[in-house]
């Protein structure tokens, strides 16, 4: 009797460990967000005087907004494009301009918003209200707004019209002139943001998309670096120290939503090698932290225990960056780049999303040698670890230390491997680099810090279970 209640119980252990293996890899679906205005003005709104209005979203995420005419044309496509709002009410300040700094003349308009959620998926239907615009007295718009507006919608190609033709006041055929400069008027495309839940913009956690608001500017780190970054900036980033989770390298620590009781885990992050970006020290022992996951490569900001975060002093000779976008890695030595070549990074697939490279900085750790790869029959030399299962080698072979790269040769420069970044054989053009050469290179370097630039905007980051 003993005996079947022990197998009884191996056997719903086993069945168990099938539910959720299945249940992981199934693809999640992800309603799309709803949104209601709240607050709106039932005689219109007056002039260019601002007027709160709320949106209240069902989930928090990115909001754009914008006004048409009668004839559906876009008289105002800025109040928001993109702005990080969270779940519940938020409340904005809008005015009656048109993109081109005139009061809009007296007539019905039309509020239209849409909203990507925290999960890259947009609302698919359209929040729209309409607005009477009541023109009495001639509103003044100070000469400094107006010449800001004017000066945007020039770089844009903005015409009163909403076409994208030369900017030219003349084509304007709705309001006059505006008048002298008044304090009364907000400064140009200056946006009044608040929300009615208790806590302050940013610090609620979110599993994907939803962070760039509050990232500091030009501050040196790897989380300020923008496309077309200059090597000075890519070297400040480079050796800067690494915000890590104190666990050994083989272990990881789980980010979660909340810092109080009843929170749930966002994703995992790995020891010692992953860096993390840590935006607040809050005073109950929690941080708020962004970093990308070791679940699927998908951008979370979530918290993490104060205690549980480490900095670490890294190599400030060398330094690698690797690009997912054009499949490339370069090298950096004493603030100077001296050479790249091609490389493959991870390929993912709807059942396994873990194969995607996650972008972040890192630092190489343990060198490993040759290794098989993945347990395909395939090898790898030179192999180092970059973070948790994720590691930096040369390109597979067919036989363990052998000579040939079919395995994904064709491939390289184009994403293709399980997550591993693969490195070209052969000594590029570029300054000699190879897989060899960087393993020669860490031998007697350290801690050599690792960007990993990603290839897509957060909210199309692919996202599982």
């Amino acid at each position: 009797m003993k005996t079947r209640r022990i197998g009884a119980a191996i056997l719903v252990f086993v069945l168990c460990l099938m539910a959720i293996s299945g249940a992981s890899a199934a693809t999640k679906t992800i309603k799309a967000p709803t949104l209601r205005f709240q607050n709106m003005p039932r005689r219109g709104l007056e002039g260019a005087r601002s007027k709160d209005i709320g949106v209240n979203a069902s989930d928090p995420g990115f909001l754009t907004l914008w006004m048409t005419d009668a004839d559906d044309s876009i008289v105002y496509r800025h109040y928001f494009d993109g702005q990080e709002i969270h779940s519940g009410v938020n409340y904005f300040s809008i005015n009656a301009y048109d993109d081109n700094g005139y009061v809009l003349p007296e007539g019905s308009y039309k509020l239209h918003a849409t909203m990507v959620n925290q999960y890259g998926v947009e609302t698919k239907n359209e929040a729209t209200v309409k607005i009477n615009v009541i023109v009495g007295e001639e509103i003044a718009v100070p000469a400094s707004q107006l010449a800001a507006q004017q000066q945007y919608a020039a770089q844009q190609g903005y015409t009163a019209d909403g076409s994208t033709s030369a900017y030219d006041p003349s084509a304007y055929a709705g309001a006059s002139q505006p008048a002298a400069a008044s304090s009364d008027i907000p400064a140009a495309f200056e946006i009044n943001y608040t929300t009615s839940a208790n806590y302050t913009i940013g610090t609620e956690g979110f599993q994907v998309g939803v962070g760039v608001g509050d990232r500091p500017a030009d501050d040196g780190s790897y989380w300020s670096l923008r496309s077309g970054a200059t090597d000075a900036e890519i070297w400040a980033a480079i050796v800067r120290p690494l915000m890590s989770v104190d666990v050994d390298e083989k272990e990881s620590a789980y980010i979660y939503d909340s810092p109080n009781e009843g929170r749930k885990q966002l994703g995992t992050v790995s020891g010692l090698s992953q860096g993390v970006h840590v935006i607040a020290n809050r005073e109950d022992g929690w941080s708020l932290v962004e970093a990308y996951r070791n679940e699927d490569s998908a951008f979370i900001r979530g918290y993490i225990k104060t205690s549980r975060l480490k900095s670490v002093d890294v190599n400030t000779n060398y330094g690698i960056v690797v690009d997912k976008a054009t499949q490339t890695l370069a090298v950096y030595k004493d603030g100077q780049r001296i050479g790249s070549c091609p490389v493959s990074t991870g390929l993912a697939t709807p059942k396994y999303l873990v194969r995607e490279t996650p972008a972040g900085e890192y630092m190489l750790v343990t060198r490993r040698g040759t290794m098989e790869y993945y347990n395909s029959g395939d090898w790898c030399k030179y192999t180092i670890r970059v973070s948790g299962n994720y590691y930096l080698a040369e390109i597979p072979t067919t036989h363990k230390n052998g000579k040939d790269f079919s395995p994904l040769l064709s491939q390289l420069g184009m994403k293709a491997t399980r997550g591993l970044i693969a490195v070209a054989h052969d000594a590029s053009q570029d300054g000699g680099i190879n897989a060899e050469w960087i393993w020669n290179m860490t031998d007697k370097n350290k801690k050599v810090k690792v960007l990993i630039l990603d290839d897509k905007d957060r909210t199309s980051v692919p996202m599982g279970e």
